[in-house]
């Protein structure tokens, strides 16, 4: 991506997203890589279109957003506004030119469909304050292939290049400092689909403010259709181990810490562990959720290993439709 776009992401959607997502862990600082690329794809759709969008749409993006965008070209199929300020946009062929991003080669992206419902344009201008980040946005994307990097990250582990779809819709309440993260969905089109939501107090629309983010409610749902089938094994050959052997190191941790728990949290726990069991052939997504009490904060994750106080104090939740009872317990199979 050219630096004009990664600066563009980064400098006023990454920080509030990404504070709030980097206290979940790695994984959720995973999930924004791959949607910060997806964030610059939209970059270049509102920064190239031309006269199908709406009056009031198409000269806002040209006043205020395609000056700070750089390609060699954006081509599209059809074009059709949606009210005063969406559009849906087919077909889309963008080339970024070669640039230090890019590995000193031109980028192709290709999207089937773009569809912006809402996106806040005024900090995302050229002369948007620095702290202060996107409030809002809603669009996805349908069909995402290229020939850029992020693209073909799996295929050492034996994951086909499958076009991807990504949605997103989030609000961020500045008078309240409420972040919320209505859907962030990835979905490796055959492969898996990935989604996120949650709700997160403390969270300012002014990037200097969001040192006192708390967790409300979080949920992430796994829908596998063969793509950990694929990369464990590869991952495994790599620590010189068996697949398996990886699963049962899994399910002997999860029947350790289930040893002391009680039925609510033994419940959610034969969720996961029969979810880990039937990694080869997975029968429904595995949906997880947290909504901690209000005193729970990150500075209470050292209590987790008491008994029920990751469903007391957390309020985690997990459900998965092949569950097995006494899964958790039961541990690797014999």
């Amino acid at each position: 991506m050219t630096p004009t776009l990664v600066s563009l992401t980064r400098r006023r959607i990454g920080p509030v997203l990404g504070s709030a997502l980097n206290e979940r862990g790695n994984f959720m600082r995973a999930i924004w890589a791959g949607l910060g690329s997806a964030l610059m794809v939209v970059g270049l759709a509102i920064g190239s279109a031309g006269s199908a969008w709406a009056q009031d749409g198409l000269q806002r993006f040209e006043k205020e957003l395609k000056p700070q965008l750089e390609l060699k070209s954006f081509t599209y199929k059809t074009g059709t506004a949606v009210g005063t300020s969406g559009f849906v946009l087919t077909d889309v062929v963008a080339v970024v030119p070669a640039n230090a991003a890019t590995g000193d080669k031109e980028s192709t992206v290709k999207i089937e469909k773009i569809a912006v419902d809402a996106l806040d344009f005024d900090r995302l201008k050229k002369d948007a304050k620095d702290d202060e980040a996107p409030r809002f946005a809603k669009l996805k994307f349908e069909g995402m292939t290229g020939d850029d990097e992020i693209f073909t990250a799996l295929a050492p582990y034996g994951v086909p290049k499958v076009p991807v779809d990504i949605a997103l819709d989030y609000a961020i309440d500045g008078k309240e400092k409420v972040l919320t993260l209505k859907t962030l969905e990835i979905n490796l089109r055959g492969q898996a689909k990935i989604t996120v939501s949650l709700v997160v107090d403390g969270i300012s629309d002014k990037s200097s403010a969001m040192d006192d983010g708390k967790l409300r409610t979080a949920s992430l749902t796994i829908d596998d259709s063969g793509l950990i089938a694929k990369v464990l094994p590869a991952m495994a050959k790599e620590e010189g181990i068996k697949a398996q052997e990886m699963v049962d190191t899994a399910l002997g941790a999860l029947q350790g810490f289930a040893t002391i728990q009680g039925p609510p949290t033994l419940k959610a726990l034969d969720a996961v562990a029969s979810f880990v069991a039937d990694w080869k052939s997975p029968k429904g997504p595995l949906a997880l959720g947290l909504k901690p009490t209000k005193t729970a904060g990150l500075e209470d994750l050292d209590k987790i290993m008491k008994p029920n106080a990751l469903v007391d104090l957390f309020g985690f939740t997990a459900t998965y439709p092949a569950t097995k009872a006494g899964a958790a317990k039961a541990g690797p199979a014999k």
